[in-house]
C-alpha cells in the first residue's frame, strides 16, 4: 500500500511540476511574442526613424542655415529669410522632412495597440498634430500660396525621443533576457 502511495505522489508532483513548467514557458513565449511585435512594428521602426530625421535635420542645418544666424530657422519670423531660403525650406519639408514625418505618423497609427504602458504619449499626439497640420500648408505651397511655412505646432524631436528611446532600451533589455543572453 506504501508502494501505491509513493508511486501516487510522485506521479501527481511529477504532473504538477511539468504543469507549471509549462505555464512558465507559455507566459515567457507569450511575454517575447509581444516584445517582439513592439519592437520589429512600432519602437524599432520609431527609433530608426526619429534617428534617421533627426541626423537628416543635424545635417540640413550645418550645410543650408539661413544668413540670419538666429536659433531658429525663421529667426523673428518668414520677413527674415530670403526667396532661396524659403525655397530651400520648402524643398526639404516637402521631399525629405515630411515624408520622414508621415512615416512616424504612420508607424504610430498602424501599432498603437502595441504602446507600453496605459496612456498614448503626448510627443505621439503633437507628431500626429504636426503632420496633420503641415498638409494644409504644403497644400497652400501646391496652390502657389507661401503666405505660411509652418505647422502649427512644432515637430516634438525630444519629446519623441524621450517617449520611445527608454522604451526601446528596456524592449530589448527584456528580449534578450528571455531569450536567455547576457545583458
Amino acid at each position: 500500500m506504501e508502494k501505491v502511495i509513493a508511486g501516487a505522489l510522485i506521479a501527481v508532483t511529477g504532473w504538477l511540476v511539468a504543469h507549471f513548467s509549462k505555464l512558465h514557458f507559455e507566459k515567457r513565449s507569450a511575454q517575447l511574442a509581444r516584445i517582439n511585435e513592439q519592437l520589429e512594428n512600432l519602437y524599432g521602426p520609431l527609433m530608426a526613424t526619429l534617428t534617421a530625421s533627426h541626423e537628416t535635420w543635424v545635417s540640413f542645418t550645418k550645410k543650408h542655415w539661413p544668413s540670419h544666424g538666429m536659433p531658429g530657422y525663421f529667426g523673428k519670423g518668414e520677413d527674415q529669410l530670403s526667396e532661396a531660403e524659403l525655397l530651400k525650406w520648402r524643398t526639404w519639408i516637402v521631399n525629405v522632412f515630411h515624408p520622414l514625418n508621415e512615416r512616424v505618423e504612420s508607424i504610430i497609427i498602424e501599432n498603437i495597440h502595441l504602446i507600453e504602458g496605459d496612456e498614448i504619449p503626448e510627443a505621439f499626439t503633437l507628431a500626429l498634430s504636426h503632420v496633420s497640420s503641415y498638409r494644409a500648408v504644403i497644400a497652400q505651397w501646391e496652390n502657389q500660396d507661401f503666405s505660411e511655412h509652418v505647422s502649427v505646432n512644432n515637430w516634438p524631436t525630444k519629446g519623441l525621443m524621450d517617449s520611445v528611446k527608454p522604451v526601446f532600451d528596456e524592449l530589448t533589455r527584456k528580449q534578450s533576457e528571455l531569450l536567455g543572453k547576457k545583458t
